[in-house]
């Protein structure tokens, strides 16, 4: 009899929790056919059986989180009915898809519906369903035209990331349950709330100096790397210098320690069909302008394509979240846990100023930084914020860029 188990999804993904079971007790199960439906953290991820036979008994319920390693479900051999059931069809058509995560194969069995880009996996179907995916609009990437996981995946991330539901004649109430993702988001940001003692303050930055350097370099930029320059990087370039000179920002509170990390994981958030995903840039501390414009643009194409690994959300030392995107001017983040302190890019706006005792028009940035303060007070937040200003507002990118861009 074999096992399926909860596996290590990462070097520091320890446990997991059960979100859906593909098959039930007394179903058939091939060997590598999904069986079950996984979440750590934010990211979810199916399992597959390594045996064939029979699901004779489920472990672990639905919504448990158990460590890795943990028995889910016993497999036991298939009854000889049942094993002669393949027999029976072995000149059948090709049925159902076995998503293997990124990889979709096809294996024989009972006739399902067919359409014009081919056979539909449950788990495309219920995809399409739940996000209401118009399977005709979708141009099938996988064998004979054949819709996959990913095709719905990459159709979801091209809407916008934030939907307005559409009205319903005659309602005047509505209750929608809320999704995974969202029950996730809830528990953080409350857990955040009651730990840390949040503080928000905010500075005012005059973004004329990169935004020259953007107009004068956007155009070899866009060329070269194929996405455009955004003010992201150049405030992540800041933002990461700063924290080396003021380490008790990038730490952890454990207890009455508090842990001081000499390095920066940064995290970037990115938003996602109802909810953001923090992923991580590990290493950020040796990346110059152009490596974390690079691995920004990497991670928020896997997040929006779904295919964040457990690792790339884990072991973030400090968040910058960017509501500026859409438009926001000022907003309080909440901490990301247990990091002690985050900060908001809002939107770059053009607006008159007082410059050298004369008006002029500028672009004006606030950032807003909330940090615990249990850790940290105002004076150091000033000083960290004034650090950050200091740099965007004088540092020379000019022969930086050069030298990257051959300009």
């Amino acid at each position: 009899m074999g096992t399926v188990v909860m596996p290590r999804l990462g070097e520091t993904v320890t446990e997991g929790t059960v979100i859906r079971w593909l098959k039930r007790e007394g179903e058939n199960v091939g060997r590598d056919e999904m069986i079950v439906e996984i979440s750590t953290d934010k990211v979810d991820t199916e399992i597959s059986s390594a045996d064939s036979g029979v699901v004779r008994k489920i472990l672990v319920a639905e919504g448990d989180t158990v460590a890795a390693g943990t028995e889910l479900a016993l497999i036991g051999e298939k009854d000889q009915a049942a094993a002669e059931e393949p027999k029976r069809h072995e000149s059948g058509p090709k049925v159902f898809e076995l998503s293997l995560d990124k990889v979709e194969s096809e294996t024989s069995g009972r006739k399902g519906p067919r359409r014009e880009h081919g056979f539909l996996s449950p788990i495309v179907r219920k995809m399409a369903n739940e996000k209401q995916v118009d399977l005709n609009s979708i141009d099938g990437t996988g064998q004979d035209g054949r819709i996959t996981k990913n095709d719905i995946l990459k159709k979801i991330a091209a809407k916008p990331a934030l939907v307005q539901a559409e009205p319903q004649t005659g309602k005047r109430e509505e209750r929608q349950p809320l999704s995974r993702i969202r029950k996730v988001i809830s528990e953080h940001m409350v857990r955040s709330v009651k730990t840390s003692a949040h503080v928000t303050t905010v500075i005012e930055v005059d973004m004329e100096n990169i935004e020259q350097v953007r107009k004068r370099y956007k155009a070899a930029f866009k060329q070269r790397e194929g996405f455009s320059l955004t003010y992201l990087p150049f405030v992540s370039q800041a933002t990461i210098a700063a924290l080396q000179r003021w380490p008790r920002i990038n730490s952890v509170l454990d207890g009455d320690d508090l842990i001081i990390k000499h390095y920066v994981n940064l995290g970037i958030a990115v938003s996602v069909p109802d909810g953001l995903i923090v992923p991580v840039i590990k290493q950020a501390d040796e990346q110059n302008i152009l490596g974390l414009a690079r691995a920004i643009r990497r991670l928020a194409e896997k997040t929006r394509s779904g295919q964040l690994s457990p690792d790339d959300v884990h072991e973030g030392t400090f968040t910058i979240t960017n509501p500026g995107s859409f438009g926001s001017l000022f907003q309080t983040p909440i901490i990301n846990q247990p990091q002690v302190a985050i900060l908001s890019l809002d939107a770059v706006t053009e607006r008159p100023v007082a410059k050298d005792s004369a008006i002029a028009l500028r672009h004006m940035v606030y950032l807003s930084f909330s940090y615990d303060h249990r850790v940290n007070d105002g004076a150091i937040a000033g000083q960290f914020l004034q650090d950050i200003k200091e740099q965007l507002e004088t540092r020379d990118y000019e022969e930086e860029l050069e030298t990257w861009l051959g300009a």
